[in-house]
């Protein structure tokens, strides 16, 4: 089972809409809020349109192999690439707006995006293994 997984009673793979991601190797609260972008439609939009993201939010995109981008927002983030058990492959701290970043490494499919200098204070650096909780 994949660390980010949960199962309905079909016995699929599924997401709860909210998960709490916590840094399984620094034991450290990286998102206590986050919402997932399941859906391309979802994904497309992402943070668009809003005006911040608060310190305990994120966004986890899932099947994010194409890339993310900050067009159309007010505001830096940082992003983590994950690999399918949560293992972070690759970051960017603050990406600022009207930028496109696209990770090349094909076992990154999800992207975690947080508030600018999330990663830094959370110390979660490449090679660290996230985990998923429910909320």
């Amino acid at each position: 089972m994949v660390c980010c997984s949960f199962w309905d009673f079909n016995g699929e793979a599924v997401m709860p809409d909210w998960v709490r991601v916590r840094n399984k190797t620094k034991g450290t609260i990286v998102c206590e809020r986050c919402l997932l972008a399941q859906t391309w439609l979802q994904r497309l939009i992402g943070l668009m349109g809003r005006k911040s993201l608060e310190r305990e939010e994120g966004l986890l995109l899932t099947k994010a192999t194409g890339g993310v981008h900050t067009c159309f927002m007010r505001f830096a983030i940082d992003v983590a690439y994950l690999d399918e058990q949560g293992q972070v492959i690759a970051v960017k701290e603050n990406m600022k707006p009207w930028r496109i970043w696209i990770v090349r490494d094909k076992s990154a499919i999800m992207a975690l995006e947080l508030p600018a200098g999330r990663l830094k204070e959370t110390a979660t650096e490449v090679g660290d293994l996230l985990e998923f909780q429910p909320l």
